[in-house]
């Protein structure tokens, strides 16, 4: 399937491997010192390098980073799987999963270990910045069940926007859908939102699912399965 871009592709080697690996700007910086990185057969020890990622080959490791073949995947992450490459003791990580293990692609829509539903991966930069950036405001949503109901002034001051433990929290759109059981839409994706918000109200989250970014469902996942994004899935965050 062809990219989606349609802004210039060239950009820093060190931002390009942050953008397309589970490493941060700074191991990516890190992994060019330490000569890991080859652009078109070359070594580089430059972290400014510019990469042309629809013409240019990148590697890590001996590992195919750039290519021009693009691809597109929703992934069901069960609970108790962690969402990251590294493993930490015993529990599961993205590694044990078949069609992530060996390409690694980059991924947007970080969950916690305990949280399940719906990961975006892809090795088109481009693609993953565009659900990254929180300029676009790409709504999430989840169904939340909780250990006691909200009331409706906790909903009201979820939906306005809150402070909890020094962190800023934008509004929000909140629907019961049933006893203890909501769905909740975000248009920012802070570390434990979800669950932060729901102990401001002095409730408990019992399962938390995400079930859509921006216009990309589940659509019948199972936890642990793949599936490929259609064409108009692709398009509609291109066009954000």
């Amino acid at each position: 399937m062809a990219g989606v871009k349609t802004e210039l592709t060239k950009v820093r080697l060190n931002k390009f491997l942050a953008s397309n690996t589970s490493l941060s700007r700074r191991k990516a910086d890190e992994a060019i010192f330490s000569r890991r990185v080859r652009l078109n057969g070359t070594i580089i020890s430059s972290p400014a390098t510019y990469v042309n990622s629809n013409n240019d080959e990148v590697m890590l490791d001996n590992r195919l980073i750039a290519t021009k073949t693009k691809e597109y995947l929703a992934f069901y992450k069960p609970k108790a799987v962690l969402t990251s490459y590294e493993r930490e003791g015993e529990k599961r990580c993205l590694s044990d999963f078949d069609e992530l293990k060996k390409k690694k692609p980059a991924y947007s829509g970080r969950l916690d270990y305990n949280s399940e539903g719906l990961i975006l991966f892809s090795n088109d930069g481009y693609f993953i910045q565009k659900l990254q950036k929180p300029k676009n405001k790409i709504p999430k949503e989840y169904l939340v069940y909780t250990n006691e109901n909200l009331s409706e002034t906790d909903i009201k001051l979820l939906e306005k926007g809150i402070t909890f433990n020094g962190i800023n929290y934008m509004p929000c759109k909140i629907y019961k859908l049933a006893d203890r059981q909501y769905s909740i839409v975000l248009y920012e994706g802070k570390n434990r939102q979800v669950r932060n918000m729901i102990d401001y109200c002095g409730k408990k989250t019992r399962r938390l699912i995400r079930t859509k970014i921006g216009c990309i469902e589940l659509k019948g996942l199972n936890p642990g399965d793949f599936r490929q994004l259609t064409e108009n899935e692709i398009m509609e965050v291109a066009n954000v």
